[in-house]
């Protein structure tokens, strides 16, 4: 099989385990509360990931000067531990099907951010775009509103976890590069681990018997493995992977398969309700950000051709 032709599987198989995440941590929250939660992931996906360095599958970077630290600290307090805060608090009020289509606004966040933090461009066409998914959200919450399911609680969360990983991948794009990906990835997990398990100690004290309840509970440890290996550790390996294969604007097009998959997963294994309202929500929302990816590739490419031209004029002269 061509390396092409498998980076495409990666980053198909990467947007359908984040996809799959809402359910699976929806699952877990009905057992545990949500830094426990949280706890018992970031713990098990450090602890594989410092077995894969031990093995010598991974290389990683663990002399880091002050300067570093400082970034790595910055970039893991929006994501994953802001981030997955916000967004197993939104769980507890809202549908995993919901959850997933209001984070199908991180790209419309992301170049939200970019346009005041970096200084980047949009064309009248994204800003349309974002406009229509925008709407697509207004639209889905209010005629839950009017069914008497609206959560404000639930709604707020989720969009402050869109909010926090935005901002990760904003400054992402000026720190991140002071690290290669294996070396972020395992601080990142470190940090979630130590982190969450603080806050499951301090805020949900969180003992020595219910840990072990939870480690003896089938259900509970099933999501927290799949959590912890394909969500935390999995995904991060078939983004790397995809990458060298691929440009950004292309793997960037396979997350748009994320909230369809969420929704689908809530529905046909929670059995979650699926209204008229939520398909033209969902039509709008996932609209807009195709549209808004799409855009973005159609620059790039338009960039890239006229550097090339202006290339081939300077070796004619």
């Amino acid at each position: 099989m061509e390396k092409k032709t498998l980076a495409y599987l990666a980053a198909f198989f990467n947007a359908v385990f984040i996809g799959l995440t809402f359910l699976f941590t929806k699952q877990s929250l009905a057992f545990a509360a949500p830094f426990t939660t949280l706890a018992f992931r970031f713990v098990l996906s450090f602890m594989v990931m410092s077995l894969l360095l031990k093995l010598k599958f991974i290389n990683v970077k663990l002399d880091l000067n002050g300067s570093q630290l400082k970034d790595l600290f910055v970039l893991s307090t929006f994501q994953p531990i802001l981030f997955f805060s916000f967004q197993a608090l939104g769980l507890l009020y809202i549908s995993s099907s919901e959850a997933g289509l209001i984070n199908a606004l991180i790209p419309v966040s992301v170049g939200i951010f970019g346009m005041f933090f970096l200084g980047e461009k949009l064309t009248p066409k994204q800003l349309g775009s974002f406009f229509i998914s925008i709407a697509g959200i207004v639209f889905l919450f209010l005629m839950n509103g009017g069914t008497g399911d609206f959560n404000a609680s639930g709604v707020v969360f989720t969009l402050l976890s869109v909010v926090s990983t935005s901002l990760y991948i904003i400054t992402g794009r000026k720190l991140s590069k002071s690290f290669d990906p294996m070396t972020l990835t395992f601080g990142m997990m470190a940090n979630g681990a130590l982190v969450f398990l603080l806050l499951a100690l301090g805020l949900e004290h969180l003992t020595l018997q219910a840990t072990l309840s939870l480690l003896q509970n089938s259900e509970f440890m099933f999501g927290i493995l799949y959590l912890s290996l394909f969500t935390s550790v999995g995904t991060s390996f078939l983004t790397i992977y995809s990458l060298v294969e691929l440009e950004a604007s292309r793997s960037a097009v396979f997350m748009n398969l994320c909230p369809v998959i969420a929704v689908v997963a809530g529905v046909f294994v929670l059995h979650e309700e699926f209204g008229y309202y939520h398909l033209i929500g969902s039509v709008l929302i996932i609209s807009g950000v195709l549209m808004a990816s799409f855009s973005e590739q159609n620059n790039w490419h338009a960039e890239k051709n006229s550097r090339e031209n202006k290339i081939r004029e300077i070796s004619k002269n």
